[in-house]
């Protein structure tokens, strides 16, 4: 029993000796990286974003991590290359960068942000991350013939060739739903509305297509508009289950319900088996659950879809444009002129328009691309009686015409800017053919043509008939 007391001794002694020696190694490390950390100021460690979501949405995020704890970061340390609105905000060992809109597509940015300090240290540093934003695709319906489905097409800007989504027969309307597509189809006597999954952008062969019950055994389906959150969507309907239609208004579908079309009465509460509310054109608002409806009678009601808030009555107009920027200001038409409507509290701003946006017979849907900055179509007329068009680039108090060529015998049918504005799809329709053009905003140069009526871009826009 002393022999093996012996024996064991030294081991342990050993492993006593070795277990402090790397504990005061440690120790050494540590005190160093302290010493190191307090003498170089904090580093980088992590950069996070939302690379399509930068370039679609405003009030979207750069979250910055750093690897120790900061004082606090302000506005003014922070700086972005290529410029852009922002603010700033941080806690902890984070610094959030919200960009006020969506940034340009396909391109570099450098976030910088200058002097970063940890809590009782004097050495400073700056941090700086290189972000790249999404590029960007449309979706297009390309009329099928001879016996072939229509097909929902997508085409992307930075590569060639389309792919296709969906395929149906009779498509008349479509936009996209989160990771699902809604898919009107049908005749003017009878439609029928599906939701169809996606998986990797296109069709997902493994799910089941969900068909939408409509209020009326037969009925007709227009006007089809989506919350950007994917919520819920809506669409005006005519029952024609009589052989007339009638009963003609607004109808939403709450996904995250019943997902069953439930009237937007005339009180512009949604309401089970009530008459709908009548609608001259309608879209939902940019970024919220709530729709702008000029009724039948062009009364301007904005209308809460889900049912939470009490509608706003907003006075009367004659026609939607569109919606500025992030949403909150319509531009609208009433009976003296074209007025920006700030739907917060209901005030109203004349629209600058210089002579050189206006000096036309025809003038047509202002599509806004900034606070300052819109498209207007102009037309004059030919000795046939068509419109011979023009696009009118407006910049505050110029007017200046937009370089795009358009088809000698065409008429343009739509301008419909990207979520960011940097690009627009103009639509055109001759006799023979309907082309949907991507330029980009300010110069006018061509980045991508479709033969397609129209693409997903316009769904942003209000529904109904241009101005003529």
């Amino acid at each position: 029993m002393s022999t093996e007391r012996r024996d064991r001794r030294p081991v342990a002694h050993r492993f006593h000796r070795r277990y402090t020696a790397v504990v005061l190694v440690l120790a050494v490390v540590a005190a160093l990286a302290a010493v190191v950390g307090a003498q170089q100021g904090p580093r980088l460690r992590d950069v996070s974003y939302d690379a399509s979501g930068l370039v679609s949405r405003p009030a979207q995020r750069v979250i910055l991590t750093a690897n120790q704890a900061l004082e606090r970061v302000s506005a003014d340390d922070v700086r972005v290359r290529p410029s852009a609105a922002h603010t700033v905000t941080s806690s902890g060992n984070t610094i959030a960068v919200e960009f006020t809109g969506p940034l340009a597509y396909d391109r570099d940015y450098t976030v910088t942000v200058a002097g970063v300090r940890a809590p009782g240290q004097r050495a400073t540093a700056d941090l700086t991350a290189s972000i790249r934003t999404g590029s960007t695709d449309v979706l297009a319906l390309v009329p099928g013939g001879d016996g072939t489905p229509d097909r929902i097409v997508r085409r992307s800007l930075d590569a060639g060739g389309v792919t296709t989504v969906h395929q149906a027969a009779d498509i008349t309307e479509y936009a996209r739903l989160g990771r699902s597509l809604v898919v009107v189809s049908g005749s003017d006597a009878s439609s029928s509305v599906d939701v169809v999954p996606l998986r990797g952008g296109v069709q997902d062969a493994s799910s089941e297509i969900e068909h939408i019950t409509l209020p009326t055994a037969r009925g007709r389906v227009t006007a089809l508009h989506v919350a950007d959150d994917g919520a819920s969507f809506g669409f005006e309907y005519a029952d024609t289950s009589t052989g007339q239609s009638r009963n003609t208004g607004l109808y939403v579908v709450d996904m995250t319900g019943t997902h069953m079309p439930t009237a937007i009465a005339e009180d512009g509460k949604p309401t089970t088996g009530a008459v709908p509310m009548t609608v001259g054109q309608w879209a939902y608002v940019p970024r919220t659950e709530s729709a702008l409806v000029r009724t039948g009678s062009d009364d301007l009601v904005l209308v809460d879809m889900s049912g939470r808030a009490d509608p706003v009555r907003l006075g009367s107009a004659t026609y939607l444009h569109g919606f500025v920027g992030t949403g909150t200001t319509a531009v609208v038409e009433t009976g003296t002129g074209i007025v920006r409507l700030d739907l917060t509290d209901g005030a109203e701003s004349a629209l600058q328009a210089p002579a050189a946006s206006t000096d036309a017979p025809y003038l047509g849907r202002i599509a806004q691309l900034t606070d300052d900055t819109y498209l207007r179509v102009l037309g004059d007329v030919r000795s046939d009686g068509t419109i011979s068009p023009r696009i009118v680039r407006v910049d505050g108090t110029r007017a200046s015409r937009l370089a795009v060529t358009l088809p000698e015998d065409a008429s343009v049918t739509a301008v419909c800017p990207s979520p960011n504005g940097q690009f627009v799809a103009v639509a055109t329709k001759s006799a023979s053919d309907e082309l949907v053009s991507i330029v980009d905003a300010t110069s006018g140069a061509l980045e991508a043509s479709i033969d397609a009526a129209l693409v997903d871009w316009c769904g942003a826009l209000p529904s109904g008939d241009e101005i003529s």
